[in-house]
């Protein structure tokens, strides 16, 4: 490649443009870094890079900010900024995130040494992760650094993380011998709690949302469900606290979840039988936590038989039904509460062998 020098730092390039380099600051292993800049003409770049130096000479910020700040003080700023626009366990998730990933990995390093090559690092520190706890630990840091460009005036330009599924384990769904099998168990003594599994098996219900559920958001008149709350157990961000986690109650999971459910007629007579005030699963205004009831679903099924499935199980077993029994997939989505029913087909929808049994058979 043939290139005319002209002054230092200005050159003429093959392809008739001009570049004009500029010092950025000093990477990672020490080295010195650059910018490039291109034009038409020589006067073109050189006044421009005039302009950027005199800016970086003459911006206090590049000194006193951009060179000395850590990220680990910029992290801690950026979650104070948002802590009040964000709900309490969203905000408590990127705190998880920034101390227990971001700060051991790169907590220490400077702001102008960040570059791009740092999605590779954090990726490389975690490869051993699931791929979504990967892409949730990028997609804090991503935010992190647009706050400190905007702040510190950097202009620091990430990768993109591009990560491979890997081998996803399916969720296990309860066969249709199965659920009648656990059906008629929670039907023989049923309480409240028990009560619970088959609500969740013929709604879809969440473990934070039956949790958080009260009878004053069952319509009897109009047989419907209303979904507008849910519980789960966060860690404790609050540095003088006692206790590492607390208990919180909620808005649903997203903007679609809250949402109402209408009810079968089977169901509302049997509701109706242990009806009661309070939250749903104990009939007053003490609750019982995800954590613990999922330990009940587990000792509900092994007195009837049944081999382990987690509690999202019941949810997926629903969907399945649903589809199996005609539902358009439009109405099953509104019902589960997702934004978009490609969630519905390719999360919540699992063929049963019943099922495809009777799909081949229309061969006959």
């Amino acid at each position: 490649m043939i290139i005319i020098r002209t002054q230092r730092n200005i050159y003429k390039r093959k392809d008739g443009r001009w570049e004009g380099r500029y010092f950025k600051g000093y990477g990672a292993d020490g080295k010195r870094k650059y910018n490039s800049i291109y034009g038409k003409t020589y006067t073109e770049v050189k006044n421009r890079l005039e302009e950027i130096k005199s800016g970086i000479i003459s911006n206090p910020k590049f000194y006193t900010n951009h060179l000395k700040v850590k990220l680990r003080d910029v992290c801690y700023e950026w979650l104070e900024i948002i802590k009040i626009n964000v709900k309490e366990s969203t905000y408590s998730m990127y705190v998880y995130i920034v101390e227990k990933y971001i700060l051991p990995c790169i907590g220490n390093i400077k702001l102008y040494e960040i570059d791009n090559n740092y999605t590779d690092v954090l990726k490389k520190r975690y490869s051993h992760f699931a791929p979504k706890t990967i892409r949730d630990i990028y997609s804090v840091f991503k935010l992190i650094i647009e706050f400190a460009n905007e702040k510190y005036n950097t202009n620091i330009q990430l990768k993109r993380c591009n990560l491979k599924n890997k081998n996803i384990k399916k969720i296990r769904v309860l066969s249709v011998c199965e659920q009648n099998k656990l059906e008629g168990y929670l039907n023989k003594e049923t309480d409240l709690p028990k009560l619970g599994i088959l609500l969740c098996l013929n709604t879809g219900l969440r473990v934070g949302e039956i949790c958080a559920l009260k009878w004053e958001d069952i319509n009897f008149e109009e047989k419907t469900l209303r979904v507008n709350k849910t519980m789960l157990r966060i860690n404790n961000t609050d540095k003088n606290s006692l206790t590492k986690s607390k208990l919180i109650i909620s808005t649903p999971k997203t903007e679609n979840s809250e949402r109402i459910i209408p009810l079968s007629d089977k169901m509302i007579n049997l509701l109706e039988k242990h009806k009661s005030s309070g939250y749903f699963l104990t009939g007053n205004y003490k609750c019982i936590e995800p954590r613990r009831y999922r330990v009940r679903l587990e000792k509900y099924l092994e007195e009837a038989g049944i081999e382990h499935i987690n509690f999202h199980a019941l949810r997926h077993t629903f969907a399945t039904r649903a589809i199996e029994s005609g539902f358009d997939v439009k109405s099953l989505s509104e019902i589960l509460g997702h934004t978009d029913i490609q969630i519905t087909l390719q999360r919540y929808v699992h063929s049963s062998m019943e099922q495809k049994r009777k799909q081949m058979e229309k061969l006959n």
